[in-house]
């Protein structure tokens, strides 16, 4: 069996931001690489789970959701560790409101063994989750000039989370499943 992720979708003007943003950071040399991954916010990572399984429950799931707001009202780093220890990982985080924690913690209700090593830290075991959207892998030394492109994009504001999308690990889309 495979490796999956979940990830909810912004709507496509963030996405655009998003998207635009990281092109920006490459093209000033602050990036090395564009991810594949289009912005997104990791919802749960699974190790050997039916692929069936996840898809049915996250068809049953979505269906009691509607489309959210978001306020993405800040930049955080997860520093550097093991070999990478001159790069340090950006991401953008929402708020933490209500909402989004409660459809958080609502999607880990099913499944939630199944986060094995990949999705620990998505897992609803692992209660202190830092629910985010990565911007990219930065060299140290770039990071304070790379924020300043960031606060130069206008990316913190309100964004609506408009599907749930289920990858293969590594990234291929299986199936997109709108909000209501």
């Amino acid at each position: 069996m495979a490796n999956y992720v979940v990830a909810a979708r912004f709507n496509d003007e963030k996405t655009e931001k998003l998207i635009s943003l990281r092109k920006s950071l490459y093209a000033k040399g602050f990036m090395k690489e564009i991810s594949e991954w289009e912005p997104h916010i990791t919802i749960a990572a699974y190790e050997n789970v039916e692929i069936n399984k996840l898809l049915e429950w996250t068809d049953e799931f979505i269906k009691r959701y509607s489309t959210f707001e978001v306020l993405f009202s800040s930049v955080g780093i997860f520093p550097p560790q093991g070999e990478d220890a001159k790069t340090a990982i950006l991401f953008t985080s929402p708020s933490p409101s209500k909402a989004l924690i409660d459809f958080y913690y609502a999607f880990h209700e099913k499944l939630d063994d199944y986060c094995g090593n990949i999705g620990r830290w998505y897992s609803a075991k692992f209660v202190h989750p830092v629910i985010h959207s990565t911007i990219g892998v930065f060299e140290i030394n770039q990071i304070q000039k790379a924020m300043e492109v960031i606060f130069e994009h206008q990316i913190f504001e309100l964004t609506r989370i408009v599907a749930l999308e289920v990858y293969t690990y590594p990234m291929k889309l299986i199936q997109r499943f709108e909000l209501k």
